[in-house]
């Protein structure tokens, strides 16, 4: 029996000690696979990696004297905080000022020295490590840690430099990852952080634009995650976080194709076309060529600008007669031939004016507008002399005409009886004894999220309006008001209306509360020859975080299509033109606008025209809460363009400047291009005072630099992204 025993304590001692040694053995393959000489690391263990920054803030905490249970506490609520913004890895230095919140062996060169506050809670047997207490935890809960590369003063260190030895001593004893960031962001302008071990996935990071975040990573399929940014700033404003995350829950396969022709990588010649006229002393050639076939050179110059998609353009002369132009690339060579017309020019005989059938009014007469919109100018002679917006089927008295000339025709102006003027190419004259607009009364109901006012009587007048503040007054031409009073409630809280009359008009007012402002309003006459006001409350965020847009409409107008091609660069059908780039970024900001919760309209889905009192009529039946137009610019081909880039957005109303500068806020971070600025301009599609009505010109179309951006699937998507976050930015708070 007592051998027996003894057999099995031999035995039980062998065994425990093979336990040992394998517990040795995987704790050393543990730290080849972390520290991953030639394996992946273990940060990829769990797919994507979305990591938190542990920043200086977070670390301040250990400069102050606290208890060891305070200390095990305020981990524990890290990792917690940390799981509540998304994450599942952690990023620290592991420094707080020039010390350390870990042990490390004094005698390893540049090794810095535990914080004194850590230290002052040491017992004989008992040494607190922060470092390895938050590892230890964030193990539980299935949540990496990595340390950030500092040198031994606590500055960061760039991805290239050598690691110091005492921090590769920290990542060995503690088995986690080392990561750097790169020392040049990439055309997103992200910051790519690479792993100091070998196959170490890629981490992104852009903080505050989740757009570009998202496309990076949707669109770069090598990289391993991303870095939400640092805890204290996530915490501060999550909303960033969570767009980023609803951006991120369509996987890179299920995104829609932006862009349906690819840019031809072979030589090429595509502007100015075969056989044209050219008029000017200079003519800016665009091209194509393949990325890696060499330097191009036309006429024997080298191209100013040659892109990485292959796109390149050269400011050439150009003579009188024939203009031969001649591009190589390696041993292959394109030639175009153009002419520049000699002798007469654009001069000659001269052409007879002639009458374009328009006719004096009489005193008195009344017009009607036949286009889908018109101006009111104050100056006949200056078309940017705008002061009103008017609407087919709106009816006003002339009191004068005047006869114009504009190039070769005989043409008329009308002034109205408020002094305004209406071009006779935008009216049509009525009988002498056409009546004024006459109305009882009015009523009112609630159409969706727009309240409806509909006169009773009939007639469509012309109006003018003031609208200052919580203030809008509508003033009626040639109408009156017979009515007692306008209905007291039209679901606004805390608002007035009152009518009356004045010098042969018809005034409206509407005073409204800062409580319940009015967004936007459109007068629109119904079939039936009649007149309504439509009035918009203010859109306002939704309470789910990650679907903030929903409730909100929005109407995207992608610019030109089917036969115009909108600005010139391109004239060949299977290069993308002006009209596929707007197409491509309106599906990009379609898809980001639905992931947040936005109805999305159209003016157009495919390479269609719609005329643009189509998208008038569009945009005013529709009733959406924002408009953008999306565009891209042009430029004089008669100059270099190799380096012109930038973006505008324009505006009309003081209504849209505000989701003017956001879009321009928001597009150039997205795209790296510089701000050219807000400007005004009377556009047809911004001249709406139904909602915020803008038109976005991206970048230049006939600038090869801008151009390749255009048709870059990221950049697409992170412009669709950025125009997404400024409507969010445009919805009050």
């Amino acid at each position: 029996m007592k051998t027996q025993v003894k057999n099995r304590r031999v035995l039980a001692a062998i065994i425990a000690a093979l336990a040992v040694l394998l517990l040795v053995g995987l704790a050393v393959l543990g730290v080849v696979l972390v520290r991953g000489k030639k394996s992946q690391t273990a940060l990829s263990r769990q797919g994507s990696i979305l990591a938190v920054e542990l920043d200086s803030a977070w670390a301040d905490f250990f400069a102050q004297k606290h208890s060891v249970q305070e200390q095990t506490d305020y981990l524990t609520q890290t990792l917690d905080r940390v799981k509540a913004l998304g994450g599942n890895t952690i990023l620290l230095t592991g420094r707080v000022g020039d010390d350390a919140l870990f042990r490390g062996k004094q005698k390893v060169e540049g090794m810095p020295a535990t914080a004194s506050r850590i230290q002052a809670n040491d017992g004989i047997f008992s040494k607190f490590d922060p470092l390895e207490e938050l590892s230890r935890r964030a193990k539980e809960q299935d949540i990496s840690v990595a340390l950030l590369a500092t040198d031994q003063w606590g500055t960061q260190l760039f991805d290239g430099s050598a690691l110091p030895q005492w921090l590769d001593w920290v990542a060995d004893k503690y088995r986690l990852p080392v990561y750097g960031p790169m020392s040049q962001t990439d055309r997103l302008g992200c910051r790519v952080f690479s792993g100091y071990a070998a196959k170490s996935p890629d981490l992104l990071r852009l903080d505050g634009a989740p757009g570009s975040l998202a496309a990076a990573y949707q669109t770069k399929p090598e990289s391993g995650g991303l870095i939400l940014g640092s805890l204290t700033q996530l915490e501060a404003d999550p909303s960033a976080s969570a767009l980023l995350f609803t951006y991120l829950s369509a996987k890179p396969e299920e995104l829609p194709q932006l862009m349906d022709k690819p840019v031809p990588q072979e030589l090429g010649i595509v502007s100015p076309a075969e056989g044209d006229n050219l008029w000017s002393d200079n003519v800016y050639l665009i091209g194509t060529s393949a990325p890696d076939g060499g330097p191009v050179t036309v006429n024997g110059k080298p191209v100013g600008y040659q892109g990485d998609k292959g796109v390149w353009g050269i400011l050439l002369p150009v003579v009188p007669g024939e203009n031969n132009y001649s591009a190589v690339q390696g041993g292959k060579t394109v030639t175009v031939t153009v002419q520049k017309p000699t002798g007469g020019g654009w001069g000659g005989g001269g052409t007879a004016i002639q009458s374009d059938g328009s006719v004096p009014a009489e005193w008195g007469q009344k017009l009607r507008i036949t286009e889908p919109l018109a101006s009111l100018l104050s100056d006949y002679g200056n078309p940017d002399s705008i002061t009103m917006t008017l609407y087919q089927g709106a009816v006003a008295e002339v009191a004068n005409s005047y006869p114009v000339t504009r190039g070769s025709k005989k043409s008329h102006v009308y002034q109205l009886q408020n002094g305004g003027f209406v071009r006779s190419q935008d009216c049509e004259l009525l009988p002498p004894d056409t009546p004024n607009a006459a109305f009882t009364g009015a009523v009112h109901e609630t159409v969706g999220r727009d309240e409806v006012i509909t006169f009773q009587g009939t007639g469509t007048p012309a109006y003018t309006h003031s609208w200052e503040g919580n203030e809008l007054t509508l003033t009626f031409l040639s109408a009156g008001w017979t009515g007692t009073e306008m209905p007291v409630n039209f679901g606004f809280g805390g608002a007035l209306a009152e009518a009356g009359n004045s010098e042969n008009s018809m005034l409206v007012k509407f005073h409204f509360s800062d409580v319940d402002p009015l967004w936007g309003y459109h007068v629109d006459y119904t079939p039936e020859g009649g007149t309504r006001i439509v009035l918009k409350h203010a859109p306002k965020r939704g309470e789910d975080p990650a679907r903030p847009l929903e409730g909100v409409t929005v109407m995207l107008d992608p610019g030109h299509g089917g036969t115009d091609m909108g600005a010139i660069g391109a004239v060949s059908e299977t290069f993308p033109q002006e009209k596929d780039m707007n197409l491509a970024e309106a599906r990009a900001a379609q898809f980001r606008l639905e992931q947040l919760g936005a109805t999305v309209l159209m003016t157009r889905t495919d390479d269609s025209f719609p005329t643009l009192g189509d998208r008038i009529q569009m945009l005013n039946s529709k009733r959406p809460d924002f408009f953008i137009s999306l565009h891209h610019n042009s430029g004089a081909l008669t100059s270099d363009l190799s380096n012109l880039t930038g973006t505008e957005v324009y505006w009309f109303y003081t209504e849209g400047k505000p989701l003017a500068q956001n879009l321009l806020n928001r597009v150039t971070q997205a795209a790296g291009r510089p701000d050219k600025g807000i400007r005004y301009n009377y556009f047809y599609v911004t001249r709406s005072n139904l909602c915020p009505a803008v038109l976005l010109e991206t970048g230049f179309v006939c600038s090869p630099l801008d151009y390749e951006k255009g048709t870059e699937t990221d950049i697409l998507w992170a412009e669709g992204g950025a125009v997404a976050q400024a409507v969010l930015d445009s919805i009050p708070q």
